[in-house]
């Protein structure tokens, strides 16, 4: 260890050679990386140090990175950190799959009606006919010269095509590395189509899966990886916690003890839990075993109050208190009621559904910038089909508007700027 780098740098340092090393041996590996221990850096430097080894031979032969993200706010920052290199693709799963997939038009034709989920609707329509396939906003739907797929059918259709050899060794020659970050909570059944078809296999890509399996969320992500042609390397830093913390994670999990910046730094653990609860707790596969949302919320807010008194400054400045579902957050942020309207997250989340995508693009921001007087941002926001102020007294009749029906008016103007 250099007398510069801290206990947590010098393994950060160990595990990223031990990351090259498999690189430069062409040999897939599996980075776990626990909670604070720059999982995301380490994805970096591997995406860096791969541009550097590869970038004329893969721009010549028009083959990149494959970098498979779980969120879209991940991709942006893997894009923003990597300067959007272009031997890089980064995207979510879907995405990559359907951009894997798209071209397939005959074999997606023939795949998609054997699908019980969709023979109804098939037969409804008449049958596929000279439809084409697409997938753009994840609803299932048969239009007259297209039929569109819900996120659901993207992954088990790859995973069927992925049976086919002359479209796995495509899927090899146009993406040589394949990193997929978060793979706990990647897709069980695709992640294992990738063991089976790929892993080991002469002329399969090289893998690099980062990820935490402790940290797995998703009921039907993969959790922990363990095939014999993935080298399994464990990141032992934290540069989150104090000593203190740590040395309590190294008793919960001494398989992957962890190192400290500074180990002098002060802190301490305390632990609250809700064991004693007596009452019905919640069942089903994500919510087994959970309290009732409102008990929930009683005892984050006692748990609050006690630390409180003990000298605990939870302003924002100070304190991130970490929720790690959506269900939670909406229950405590207090959009329960618009969480429940939707059956999968992405709708609104990633605001596939056109008015959420409307509240949050135009309405949203143009009530923002008219409560901040830019008006200018204001018109920006609702659409160039709305005209824009001309003179002062256009100004003030459109301001005794908006004050005295807000809402009302707002909407009629996101009404004109989308018609």
């Amino acid at each position: 260890m250099s007398s510069l780098e801290s206990p947590a740098e010098e393994a950060s340092r160990i595990a990223l050679e031990e990351v090259f090393a498999c690189i430069q041996a062409s040999r897939s590996f599996r980075l776990e990386a626990g909670a604070g221990a720059g999982k995301t850096y380490s994805l970096i430097e591997a995406l860096k140090y791969l541009t550097k080894r590869h970038e004329r031979d893969f721009s010549r032969r028009g083959q990149q990175i494959a970098c498979i993200t779980f969120t879209n706010v991940a991709k942006d920052e893997i894009e923003a950190r990597t300067d959007r290199h272009p031997i890089i693709y980064c995207n979510t799963n879907h995405a990559f799959c359907w951009l894997l997939i798209g071209g397939f038009q005959k074999q997606l034709k023939a795949l998609v009606q054997q699908m019980p989920i969709w023979q109804e609707k098939l037969l409804e329509a008449g049958g596929i006919g000279s439809r084409g396939v697409e997938y753009s906003l994840g609803h299932r739907a048969v239009r007259e010269h297209v039929l569109s797929l819900h996120h659901d059918d993207v992954i088990p259709l790859t995973i069927s095509l992925m049976e086919n050899q002359k479209f796995r060794k495509i899927m090899a020659e146009r993406f040589p590395i394949i990193l997929i970050d978060e793979y706990q909570d990647t897709d069980k059944a695709w992640v294992e189509a990738l063991r089976l078809r790929f892993l080991g296999q002469p002329g399969s890509p090289l893998f690099g899966f980062f990820g935490d399996h402790w940290q797995k969320i998703y009921g039907n992500g993969c959790g922990e990886l363990n095939d014999d042609a993935v080298t399994p390397i464990g990141k032992k830093a934290n540069f989150r916690s104090v000593n203190a913390i740590v040395e309590c994670l190294n008793r919960m999990r001494p398989e992957l003890p962890q190192f400290v910046k500074d180990p002098a730094e002060p802190g301490r653990v305390r632990i609250f839990h809700t064991n004693g609860w007596i009452g019905q707790r919640q069942g089903g596969q994500h919510w087994g075993g959970d309290l009732p949302s409102d008990v929930a919320h009683q005892a984050l807010e006692a748990t609050k109050a006690t630390m409180v008194a003990d000298g605990w400054d939870l302003a924002p400045s100070q304190t991130k208190i970490l929720m790690l579902t959506h269900r939670v957050l909406a229950s405590e942020q207090g959009y329960a009621n618009l969480a429940e309207a939707f059956r999968y997250n992405d709708s609104y989340l990633k605001k596939e559904n056109r008015l959420i995508a409307f509240l949050v693009d135009v309405l949203e921001p143009a009530a923002d910038a008219y409560a901040g007087k830019r008006y200018g941002a204001m018109f920006e926001a609702l659409g160039r089909t709305v005209p824009v102020l001309k003179r002062q007294a256009d100004k003030a009749t459109w301001s005794a508007s908006f004050n005295t029906q807000r809402l009302g008016t707002m909407g009629r103007l996101a009404m004109l700027s989308i018609t």
